[in-house]
């Protein structure tokens, strides 16, 4: 699932080739420090210096509020992802094996792309709106547990998965992941392998046929 459909060269979105490269300047300089100083400390000021812009006006210029830039960064690393999952995934269409390489190649982006897991789940994290709800809650909700959720139901409807509440199973799924992320910040020598491997084997036992779990 997309959500970010500017392409590299600012296709579509009404944005100059100069403009759409400048935008990716400044999410990449976000990544990285929302990576090495957390989410608290990511400030304008923060992003013109690692950027090499002359001024926060051009980041405001391009996003406006920190919660746009946020959204934004959101957007792009999600594509990522998206993209990086989509080659480790294959062709292949049994659905147990579909929910083990999904879980693996999530887990294996963390290691791949460090920086860009830390700024993901540092926004997660932290960012908040103005009444102080999760700045992502309903967008993270759809992007992550909303994808799972209809690959646990299409599973179930084939008989390739057991009887369980599909929410609840996609919740599991995700916070499980998202805790990887979490542990790898504090844990750098985590054995991210082993780690989802494990994962795998937990959920692809846990979502099986009923028979098979007895």
């Amino acid at each position: 699932m997309r959500v970010n459909t500017r392409d590299e060269f600012g296709a579509g979105t009404g944005l100059t080739v100069t403009e759409s490269a400048r935008r990716a300047q400044i999410i990449a300089a976000t990544i990285r420090t929302l990576a090495e100083l957390g989410y608290q400390k990511t400030s304008f000021t923060r992003i013109v210096e690692r950027a090499g812009l002359s001024s926060t006006r051009m980041i405001s210029y391009h996003f406006g509020t920190k919660d746009d830039l946020m959204l934004a960064t959101v957007g792009e690393i999600v594509d990522h992802q998206d993209a990086f999952l989509a080659e480790r995934l294959g062709n292949d269409t049994d659905r147990a094996s579909m929910l083990r390489a999904y879980i693996t190649s999530e887990v294996a982006f963390l290691g791949a792309f460090p920086q860009e897991a830390r700024a993901l789940w540092e926004i997660g994290t932290n960012a908040r709106d103005a009444a102080g709800t999760p700045l992502l809650e309903h967008t993270w909700k759809a992007i992550t547990v909303g994808r799972l959720q209809r690959q646990l139901m299409q599973g179930q409807q084939e008989g390739a998965f057991g009887t369980f509440d599909v929410e609840v199973m996609a919740l599991a799924i995700r916070q499980a992941i998202d805790g990887v992320a979490g542990k790898l910040a504090r844990q750098p020598e985590l054995d991210l392998a082993a780690y989802g491997e494990e994962l795998a084997r937990l959920f692809v036992r846990a979502t099986a046929p009923d028979p098979a779990r007895r």
